[in-house]
This record gives structure tokens, sequence and C-alpha cells, in this order.
């Protein structure tokens, strides 16, 4: 019983990730492997009931800065949330996965124009 208990206990708390309308932001770095290129990036997001989240990144590619809106979808797997997204920047398409696990945000992403790389954020309070 008490095995089963522990078991709740840590699924419930993985899930609270998943609280409605609570903005969570993470900072950190982006890598492009394209071009062997990083910057600063941050990430602001608040998810619904259903796992869907809205998201504002914004960061620095070779000096010059960018925002841009995505929206990703979100799905409890032990003590994480895997996530996978595509967003439109600068005209391009980009699809992303990653995961949620603690304080960091993680996730790679490529474009149809060849551009790919990865990203960890740790949550700041």
């Amino acid at each position: 019983m008490k095995r089963y208990l522990l078991i709740a206990l840590c699924m419930m708390s993985s899930l609270s990730i998943l609280e409605a309308g609570e903005k969570r932001t993470w900072e950190g770095k982006w890598n492009n492997r394209k071009y062997n290129t990083s910057g600063p990036l941050k990430c602001v997001a608040a998810s619904d009931d259903k796992g869907v989240w809205k998201a504002t990144f914004t960061g620095l590619f070779k000096g010059d800065p960018f925002k841009y809106e995505a929206t990703f979808q979100s799905r409890p797997n032990g003590n994480q949330l895997n996530l996978a997204g595509t967003a439109t920047i600068r005209g391009h398409k980009y699809q992303w996965a990653g995961f949620m696990k603690g304080a960091t945000l993680s996730g790679k992403y490529k474009s149809n124009i060849g551009y790919y790389g990865e990203f960890v954020l740790k949550e700041k309070k």
C-alpha cells in the first residue's frame, strides 16, 4: 500500500506542472548546429487544462533580437512532460520536441531551410 501511495504522490507532483493558466519562465541558451552559433533564449509560457502551452520565445541570433510565438502539446511521461510543437519564424517552419523535467526545459529543433539545434533553459522564479 505504501508503494502505491508513493507512486500516486510522485505522479501528482509531476502533474502539478500542468496547472492551467500558471505562467512559467525559463532562461538559458540555444545552439544552431548548421552555423555553429548560439545565444541567449528566454521562454515565457502558460498551459491550459488540456496540456496545450502557449509560449513566447525571445533571444538573440548573431546580435539580432528575435521574438516568436509557439504553441505546443505536453504529455506526462513519468517524472517529466514530453513536448512537441511547431512555430513559424521569419517565414520559416520549425518543428521541435523536448521535455520539462524539474526546473529544466529542453528541446531540439529543425526548420524547413536546414537550421537545427537544441536549447536548454532553467526556470526562473
